[in-house]
Parts: C-alpha cells; sequence; structure tokens
C-alpha cells in the first residue's frame, strides 16, 4: 500500500527559560498566527489522515490542537517523538505502512529534516517552524529504503 506521510514542525516555541524545561515551552505568539497559518492551509486542502502521532512536548501539541478537530480526533501522544532520532522515526513508519494510507507526524528537527532527506534524498527543503511536507512512500512492505520516496508538496510560512 502507497503511504501518503505528511511532516509538520512544531511553530515557533518561546525560548527556553533558565531552569526552565524544553519539553515545555509553549508557542509563541509568532508560533500560534504561524499554526493559524498551517491550520488554514492544510482545511482547505481538505484531505485528512487517518492518524497522527504527535510528540509529547507542549509546542506539538499546541501546534497539533491549532489544526482543529479532523486532527486531534484521530492523534496519538507519542512520547518517544520528542527529539526522535532517524532510527526512531524509520521504525514508526515501518509499523504504520502496512496499514494506512494517510499518516501525520507532529515532531521537531533535527529528526523531521533527517528524516526528510533519508526518504527523498539530500536536496530537500528546510524544516523551518511550521513547515509542512508531504511525501509518498512507494508501495513496498517494512522500512522505507533510503530515497525512494517523493516529495509532493511542500510549505512553510
Amino acid at each position: 500500500m502507497t503511504l501518503l506521510l505528511d511532516l509538520v514542525r512544531h511553530a515557533d516555541a518561546l525560548p527556553k527559560s533558565p531552569g526552565g524545561s524544553d519539553h515545555d515551552r509553549p508557542l509563541s505568539a509568532l508560533g500560534q498566527r504561524q499554526a493559524l497559518m498551517l491550520a488554514e492551509r492544510l482545511r482547505d486542502r481538505g484531505s485528512y489522515p487517518e492518524r497522527v502521532w504527535c510528540s509529547s512536548a507542549t509546542r506539538t501539541q499546541s501546534t497539533l490542537a491549532a489544526l482543529g478537530y479532523d486532527y486531534t480526533s484521530v492523534a496519538l501522544t507519542e512520547p518517544q517523538l520528542y527529539e526522535a532520532e532517524l532510527d526512531t522515526l524509520l521504525e514508526l513508519i515501518a509499523d504504520l505502512r502496512p496499514v494506512m494510507s494517510r499518516v501525520m507526524i507532529v515532531a521537531h528537527n533535527p529528526g523531521l529534516q533527517d528524516l526528510l532527506g533519508y526518504l527523498v534524498g539530500p536536496d530537500v527543503p528546510e524544516m523551518i517552524t511550521a513547515a509542512h511536507v508531504r511525501i509518498r512512500l512507494p508501495e513496498r512492505p517494512g522500512r522505507p529504503l533510503r530515497g525512494k520516496s517523493r516529495l509532493v508538496e511542500y510549505w512553510a510560512p
């Protein structure tokens, strides 16, 4: 089964405060605007994922919440997506590929940038805050192959 994979990097967050937790950083005012622009863009597209996996960090949860019910209703919080490395992301994709055709991951860099480069190749756009990419993974069971997927679309505020 072909998989359409949407990757969303969280919107802009406030800087880490002294003694504060990186995990608990909220969105900045800019980030709130970015998340709403992303939500409007995705709603205009009108196609929704079967499942959303979202990091447990406050900034990813807030970005997801801005996308609205059609996303939050199919969302699962996945703590291992916080600061996930490439292998963790590839394992997640390998597990879901046989059963789903449309999935979204809301997470962080450098993991998302590394995943995008692995799937599509080295000449990919930068996953800046609130960036969204859609990737088509070819029909193939198991772990995706390096460079064999196709970038379908990219958007960043």
